[in-house]
């Protein structure tokens, strides 16, 4: 049986990210890392978008970012300055290669193509069946997603899935120094949905179409919604599609352990995907760095959690609302964005502001409406006992 002090399992954007960062700490230790996936991480098929105000280690990966956004809706129009915020973006094959070339020539770290089959804890180790075979690790980190049993009569369970296209122009079309973060100019029959615009040059751009709602729509659905908007609200008729990417983000209030015994949940896999809006990137950086700063002040990788517990209860309570149709999202997020700071909104999104700060927010909302989603919330998990 073959032993590490620690063991990574999957190296997409949560197990590549720790996995950089506690280079530092393997170096000062001489302790060594696996990090196993079953694919060659290459293929540019996913866009991480996020907003810090400094900029981190994976800066050099960085493909774009906006200083200003703008969102639209039919009763909102509005640009949007998030200083000192910058909306940014990442492209998953910059994102890979750049850790590529870090991680291969690190003696500390040893990086295999695998399949894992088994991951658990026992006594005070760690165990992975690693295609067939048994490895030991002080501490297995995971981002593998568990299976877990749903309870819709207890909790909310919503899809965020979307359709984008790279299109390539004619004209100068876009402005380069302003994404579009919600545009609401789409059918809402399917669920409350909305596309984003993130410019690449003046002629080139992402164009994402985004729906919240229980089940994804077809192929025809994603390629009719974005063709419309192409030609409806950026007004081109001439374009080239560049290339193309599909994803699916769950948003649910269901609680997930973050830790099982000597196995560490990353990402979406340990509940860093926010439950009311999908975002996941900068939860993962919050994450790994906490825990490589408990590896180098104590030796132990068990952090506390990021986010007071409130604002669990702010995305219930949201998803809540969602599910129920009373209002749609495009009416939230137009109240939100016409009463409240951008710079205000993105902490809010963060889970960074104080209680203070966000009562100013939640006095800006429909009041009425939020409060018997709480309360609807709240039987929900009293009738499920």
């Amino acid at each position: 049986m073959k032993h590490f002090d620690y063991i990574i399992a999957g190296g997409g954007c949560s197990g590549r990210s720790l996995a950089v960062r506690m280079l530092p700490y393997l170096e000062a230790t001489n302790k060594r890392v696996l990090l196993v996936d079953r694919a060659q991480k290459k293929e540019n098929d996913k866009t991480w978008c996020f907003w810090e105000k400094e900029s981190d280690i994976f800066e050099p990966t960085v493909f774009r970012r906006w200083n200003h956004l703008s969102f639209s809706s039919s009763s909102v129009d509005k640009e949007l300055d998030i200083q000192p915020y910058q909306y940014k973006m990442i492209r998953s094959g910059d994102f890979y290669a750049y850790t590529d070339q870090i991680l291969a020539h690190h003696p500390q770290v040893s990086c295999i193509q695998a399949e894992v089959e088994k991951i658990y804890t026992e006594k005070d180790q760690a165990y992975v069946v690693i295609d067939g075979e048994l490895f030991s690790s002080d501490y297995t980190f995971s981002s593998i997603p568990k299976i877990q049993e749903k309870r819709p009569d207890r909790y909310h369970y919503l899809l965020q899935h979307f359709e984008g296209w790279v299109i390539e122009t004619e004209d100068h079309t876009f402005d380069p120094d302003c994404a579009t973060l919600m545009d609401f100019h789409t059918p809402q029959q399917a669920g409350s949905s909305f596309v984003y615009v993130l410019p690449l040059s003046a002629n080139r751009a992402l164009v994402e179409y985004t729906v919240f709602s229980e089940q994804e729509l077809t192929k025809e659905a994603y390629t009719t919604a974005l063709k419309l908007y192409i030609r409806e609200q950026l007004h081109c008729e001439h374009y080239s599609i560049i290339a193309q990417e599909h994803g699916l983000i769950p948003m649910s209030d269901h609680p997930i352990k973050a830790q099982q015994g000597r196995v560490i949940y990353l990402g979406t896999a340990g509940g860093f995907t926010k439950g009311s809006t999908g975002y996941t990137f900068r939860f993962i950086q919050k994450h790994t760095a906490s825990i490589v700063e408990q590896l180098l002040q104590y030796g132990d990788p068990q952090v506390r959690p990021l986010s007071a517990a409130r604002f669990s209860l702010y995305d219930a309570t949201l998803l809540n609302l969602l599910i129920s149709g009373r209002i749609s999202g495009e009416e939230i997020f137009s109240r939100m964005f016409q009463k409240n700071s951008a710079t205000q909104i993105l902490k809010f999104l963060d889970n960074e502001t104080s209680i203070f700060e966000e009562i100013q927010i939640f006095l800006s909302l429909q009041k009425q409406e939020f409060a018997i989603a709480l309360v609807n919330r709240t039987l929900k998990l009293i009738r499920s006992n």
